[in-house]
């Protein structure tokens, strides 16, 4: 019984949610995270924004924190993770936003979303689908479309490498 955690199938056999197998798929996740973001024809060419925001709420916000840890070693633009139905006031016309949302109908993002357009950031989302994939579509801004399908918890790599590859 003690190296039962050390037996994969122990460990399968008593995972009724697929935990271990998502958990294993991670770097193959970033991989195919990194194929998407560069067939996803988003560009930021010539924008130098002044700051980032990424905001999201649980998994959703989980990979901006990754992605603004490095950028506070690596990264010259400061970037902030928000977790609130409202951005904070500096945001404007030369903030980037990314708007992230697993399955794209978190409200707290969307209420953002709509103060990153109101202030005329630049606006990115992050998305599985949902309403904010409709926004970006409608107001013309760029998203990146990841794949659905798992829990939210699970998708770390889908929602912190578009981000990471546009920083």
């Amino acid at each position: 019984m003690i190296n039962s955690l050390d037996s994969r199938e122990f460990v399968v056999r008593n995972d009724p949610k697929g935990m271990y197998e998502l958990t294993v798929a991670f770097a193959k996740q970033c991989r195919h995270a990194i194929e998407i973001t560069r067939n996803s024809g988003v560009s930021l060419a010539g924008f130098k924004p002044s700051s980032i925001v990424v905001t999201g709420l649980g998994g959703s916000a989980a990979g901006g924190d990754v992605v603004r840890a490095i950028m506070e070693e690596e990264g010259s633009i400061p970037l902030i993770v928000n977790r609130d139905y409202h951005l904070p006031g500096f945001v404007n016309e030369t903030t980037l936003v990314f708007a992230t949302s697993y399955s794209g109908n978190t409200e707290e993002t969307l209420s953002a979303y709509s103060d990153a357009k109101t202030a005329g950031a630049r606006i990115v989302g992050v998305t599985s689908g949902g309403k904010l994939a409709e926004m970006c579509k409608q107001d013309g801004n760029p998203c990146v479309l990841i794949p659905a399908g798992q829990p939210p918890r699970t998708a770390l790599g889908y929602l912190t490498i578009p981000v990471l590859a546009m920083c």
